[in-house]
């Protein structure tokens, strides 16, 4: 009788179903959605790895050309020389192109594809020169 008893309990615990207990959605279905995010997943990092992160591009003004670079999220910007332009100083490169917000090349990091600025000021001393 026992034994009986004991087979009885068994047959009351309903079969483990690990992470999916408490949902109520059939295992095959969720596996498939396991997969499918997983498939997803290795896309979106294949994408990420072949373009390289994202585009930084540079509106010298009507100054000299900067080349285009590729960064990844949380990346500096490195330039080697500023720009140069005829009758002007070079002062900084701006997120807008009425240069009224400055990027800092030390400090501020790549978060997104963006086109930075250059920032120009008269040339005094050039200007000087035209008029004698």
């Amino acid at each position: 009788m026992e034994e009986f008893s004991q087979e009885k309990e068994e047959q009351k615990t309903p079969p483990l179903r690990g992470l999916y207990s408490k949902v109520k959605i059939s295992v095959r279905t969720l596996n498939i959605i396991i997969v499918v995010l997983v498939v997803v997943l290795i896309a979106c990092i294949a994408f990420g790895v072949k373009n390289g992160g994202f585009r930084v591009t540079f509106d010298t003004q009507g100054g000299t050309q900067v080349e285009m670079q590729k960064k990844m999220y949380g990346e500096l910007i490195e330039l080697t020389e500023p720009p140069t332009r005829e009758g002007f100083i070079f002062d900084g490169w701006y997120l807008d192109p009425g240069t009224t917000i400055p990027w800092n090349l030390n400090e501020d990091v790549v978060t997104e594809s963006m086109t930075l600025y250059a920032g120009w000021k008269e040339d005094s001393k050039s200007n000087q020169e035209k008029k004698d």
